[in-house]
Parts: C-alpha cells; sequence; structure tokens
C-alpha cells in the first residue's frame, strides 16, 4: 500500500517529460511568422525588394543612348591623342592631321551629318554633328527650336548672334563640370537648329571650324 503513492507519482512524472518543450516554429507551419520567413529566406526578400524598385523605377532615358557626351564622344575622351581616337572610337576613321596642325577626321562610312571630330595638337578638342540622328548631351538635335533648347537647357545657355548671318543665332551652354566640353547649337534664320557642336576652349568657338 506504500508503493502506490511512489508509483503514481513516477508515472505522472514520466508523462510530464513524455511530452518535451513547446514545440518550434520548424515543427509546426501555421507558426512561421514573417520575421522568421524574412531571416530564413533573405535571398527571397531581396528577389521581392528589387522587383518593387523596378516597378517603381522611372523608364529609361532613349536619350542616354547617344554617343555625344559632355566630355568625349563614344568610348573616345575630349583631349584624347590622336592615336587614341582612332583605337577606340570603334570604326575606321579617314583623314590626315599633319603637323598638328587643326584637322577633321571622321568615320570611312561618309555620312553628311557626322560626327566630325576636330584634332588640333594632336588631340581631340572638338566634334561636330550636322543632322538629327545623333542626339547632343542634355537632348538638343538638328531641327529643334529655339524654345525648345531652352526647355532642355534652362541654366548656364546663353544667346549670341552668328558673325555671319545677323538673322542666325548660337546658343551656347556652358559646362557644369570641369573639364567638360561648351555645346554650341547653331540656329539659322527660321529659328531652327542646323547644327551644333561639343568641344574645348577655345576650339569650340572657331567659326570657320579648322578655316
Amino acid at each position: 500500500m506504500k508503493a502506490f503513492p511512489v508509483a503514481g507519482l513516477l508515472a505522472l512524472s514520466l508523462a510530464a517529460c513524455s511530452q518535451g518543450p513547446e514545440a518550434s516554429p520548424e515543427a509546426s507551419p501555421e507558426a512561421t511568422s514573417p520575421m522568421t520567413e524574412a531571416a530564413t529566406n533573405p535571398a527571397k526578400d531581396a528577389n521581392v525588394a528589387a522587383d518593387a524598385d523596378m516597378a517603381t523605377a522611372s523608364p529609361v532615358d532613349p536619350r542616354s543612348d547617344s554617343p555625344a557626351r559632355l566630355d568625349g564622344f563614344g568610348a573616345v575622351d575630349l583631349g584624347a591623342s590622336l592615336d587614341d581616337v582612332r583605337g577606340r572610337f570603334g570604326a575606321p576613321l579617314q583623314g590626315e592631321v599633319p603637323n598638328d596642325e587643326c584637322h577633321y577626321i571622321r568615320p570611312q562610312k561618309e555620312s553628311a551629318e557626322g560626327p566630325f571630330l576636330m584634332i588640333e595638337g594632336n588631340r581631340l578638342v572638338r566634334y561636330d554633328v550636322r543632322g538629327p540622328a545623333i542626339v547632343a548631351p542634355g537632348g538638343g538635335r538638328v531641327g529643334m527650336s529655339l524654345g525648345e533648347l531652352q526647355q532642355l537647357y534652362p541654366e548656364r545657355a546663353d544667346l549670341g548672334p552668328d558673325k555671319y548671318d545677323p538673322q542666325a543665332q548660337h546658343l551656347r551652354v556652358r559646362p557644369a563640370q570641369e573639364g567638360h566640353g561648351i555645346i554650341d547649337f547653331a540656329l539659322g534664320a527660321d529659328g531652327k537648329v542646323s547644327a551644333w557642336r561639343v568641344g574645348l576652349p577655345p576650339q569650340v568657338d572657331y567659326v570657320e571650324g579648322c578655316g
């Protein structure tokens, strides 16, 4: 009779131990919290964030595809040597530059629009464009009106006269960063852009090109 309480207590103790600690989240799918999911699936969480960023991102500016830059053209920088220009332009160039004099070279695939690359002192100092196919840095192009240009370049743009035609004008856009070129838009008597150029001073202001 005295052994019964001991046996009963032992049975109760064994039953309690068989239940073990509280079930973990891994053992209970219903118990998985958002915090646990984020911690155990960081890659999934990053993908979700990336998708959200893509959904709210602004559209790609088509002007970014233009090879025209304020500090060069395509893979070639303003100030690059003639050899570097020929090696990095990405297409064969024609034209000779004798005795480091000012001279233009251009792609062998002839185009009336350009680009025409001005070399002086054995360096690329300017390039000229005469057609609408190539977009200027900032969005300007041949055929635009003065009003359209002024919307694109509301700051650092100065309007001045043409040297020869009193009805023509030039919109000169100063660089915002040292080492970048100046953009000069030539507007004809009809008020439309007929050509533009990007270059370093003083060559960007050569009125007759290499003259």
